[in-house]
């Protein structure tokens, strides 16, 4: 959830600047506080902070923040989603140990943290905040006590229980200490300046290079000026540091002239979507092959992750394949079942999400298959899985998934696709898709919706209603207004109207219906017209006209596929809302994009 950044060896000397604005490319990871620890300089350490680290920390957005550290090389810094301990100055990271000399950022929850701050207090250590991260300043500090500084880090952090990735700041060596176990980190090197880096996502760092390790799970890297180690946690020995070029370009994490994230992203999906249909081909055929060999299928995610999964699960039922599919979240009773001709097929953006992990592990267990579909590449679910579908949708900075979604969504089309042998014909579909997405994005277009959502600001409740694959879009339609307005917005199959749902309309009530050409579209139009009988506010979102529809937004034809364009029109309507309503469309409360914690 949080976001981690440090830097050795800063080239301008100024690492407290070059940590605020790393911090602020990973808001999107947590929002509620911030802060910075640094070594300062030598001609300003006696002024500003003499034999100690210098630190500040501050409740709130980091995104017009400054900072009047001082001047020096290495410094770490946090950017917080609050778990244990509400929002505070105190209860912002860094968090120092009782000498100043160290101090530790963390991302995670130390589920074993009372039963260490019990032992500690009574050996005399001082608390300031309500963290359990603040116990692992202070039991490495009792640690150093008999061991060198990397023995101490690496000993503390295999005594943790839970998810968690930690970083350590140690004055007297001006090391940095970095240890995974759960929660995404990744180093990045920057050879012609000398220069190193440490993150929870690459966009940090971006900036300066593109050279990375992916930490796995039980790494630890030792940073210092003069390089990166990397070890095994479990055995403590020295392991060789393997480094990667990405191919994300640095205008791939700004907003290129746009007002947000949100809107560059969803504006983005004219290219995205359509570059799916050039990659991961023998990946997806290799996939198509073991479905037929008669692999049982399951689809995972969690959030838009798992209305991709749902919608996946409808694309091979079209396709006369009969999947599976569960909130990852929910895996857990039915992964007993998974077995080796079981193909788990897990999708995640960060490829980080904990719920989605832990039911990975459970089907791994039992000798599963695992199909990772993810956008962030070196995550945790990419490195267990067994065939990866990266759909390369290129950074994703808002919180609210978007061409994330759309991505995976097209890869998935394009595995049923596959599955019958028509792989090359859904190729041509989804670029069809893409160029004709140019309608939705249209001045005309773009100004009937903000129209729309004007007239939607004051309500308190939206319906969405589909049927088939309109279902799973009408959930994904739904949650981006919650998520982007803070608007309740409800999502219901049709069919259930009759079954209770239908005693929430009243008259003017706002309800949206999904509806595309194809063979239930009779039956959707009926469900809107009970929905109109009882005073609703039909609003169809279809490639069509219809008397059921007090207006509608018309989106392109494009048979199955045009779930995809139903769901765009969600995603923008959810961003005007939100600029209407006074959110922030890409950071909304309490949410952080990558949830590692359970």
């Amino acid at each position: 959830m949080c976001g981690i950044f440090a830097v050795v060896n800063d080239k301008t000397n100024n690492a407290a600047q070059t940590v605020l604005t790393g911090l602020k490319k990973l808001e999107y990871r947590g929002y509620d506080s911030w802060g910075i620890a640094i070594k300062s300089a030598p001609s300003t350490s006696e002024v500003d902070g003499g034999q100690k680290l210098v630190i500040e920390k501050h409740i709130g957005k980091i995104g017009d923040a400054k900072t009047n550290l001082p001047a020096g090389n290495t410094a770490i810094g946090h950017t917080r989603w609050a778990t244990h301990g509400g929002v505070s100055d105190a209860n912002a990271h860094p968090h120092l140990d009782c000498t100043g000399k160290l101090a530790v950022i963390h991302n995670g929850i130390v589920e074993n943290y009372l039963e260490f701050k019990e032992e500690l207090i009574k050996k005399g250590h001082q608390f300031s905040s309500e963290t359990d991260t603040e116990i692992i300043a202070h039991l490495v500090e009792e640690k150093i006590k008999s061991q060198p500084i990397t023995q101490a880090v690496f000993t503390t952090f295999n005594s943790l229980i839970g998810s968690n990735a930690i970083g350590v700041i140690d004055f007297d060596s001006e090391t940095i200490i970095a240890c995974r176990n759960g929660s995404p980190l990744v180093v990045g090197v920057d050879e012609k300046n000398q220069q190193y880096f440490l993150g929870s996502d690459v966009p940090a760092f971006l900036k300066y290079t593109n050279k990375v390790h992916f930490l796995d799970d039980s790494e630890a890297v030792v940073i210092t000026k003069k390089g990166i180690r990397l070890f095994d946690l479990k055995t403590g020995k020295e392991k060789k540091l393997s480094i990667q070029n990405l191919d994300w370009k640095l205008e791939d994490a700004e907003k290129g002239g746009y007002p947000h994230f949100l809107l560059k992203e969803i504006m983005e999906q004219k290219e995205t979507i359509g570059k799916t249909a050039s990659i991961n081909e023998k990946e997806i055929k290799e996939l198509a092959k073991l479905i037929k060999e008669g692999y049982k299928t399951i689809l995972i995610g969690c959030g838009t992750a798992s209305y991709c999964a749902l919608a996946g699960k409808y694309f091979l039922a079209n396709e006369g394949i009969i999947s599976q599919n569960y909130g990852a979240y929910e895996y857990l009773p039915f992964s007993k079942f998974a077995d080796k001709k079981t193909l788990v097929i897990a999708i995640s953006q960060s490829g980080e999400t904990a719920d989605t992990l832990i039911a990975v592990r459970a089907a791994k267990k039992n000798r599963a298959k695992i199909v990772a579909v993810v956008n962030a590449r070196g995550s945790t679910l990419e490195r267990m899985a067994d065939i990866v579908l990266a759909v390369s949708a290129g950074p994703e900075i808002a919180v609210v998934s978007t061409k994330a979604f759309t991505a995976q969504l097209a890869t998935l089309y394009l595995l049923s696709k596959a599955v019958e042998n028509k792989y090359d014909e859904g190729k041509k579909l989804i670029k069809n898709l893409s160029e004709s997405l140019d309608q939705i994005f249209t001045v005309q277009s773009i100004n009937r919706l903000i129209d729309l959502a004007k007239s939607l600001i004051d309500k308190e409740h939206i319906f969405v209603i589909g049927k088939h694959l309109n279902f799973p879009a009408a959930m994904e339609f739904a949650l981006k207004i919650k998520e982007t307005s803070y608007l309740h917005a409800e999502a219901f199959a049709a069919g259930e109207l009759k079954h209770g749902v239908i005693t929430l309309i009243q008259k003017e009530t706002p309800c949206f219906v999904l509806a595309s050409k194809d063979d239930v579209k009779g039956e959707i139009l009926s469900s809107a017209a009970e929905l109109k009988a009882r005073g609703g506010r039909i609003i169809g979102v279809a490639p069509f006209e219809s008397a059921e529809f007090d207006e509608v937004i018309k989106t392109p034809d494009l048979g199955n596929l045009t779930i995809f364009a139903n769901v765009i029109v969600g995603q923008l309507l959810g961003y005007y809302l939100g600029i209407g309503r006074g959110a922030d469309p890409d950071k909304p409360r309490n949410l952080a994009k990558s949830v590692t914690v359970k």
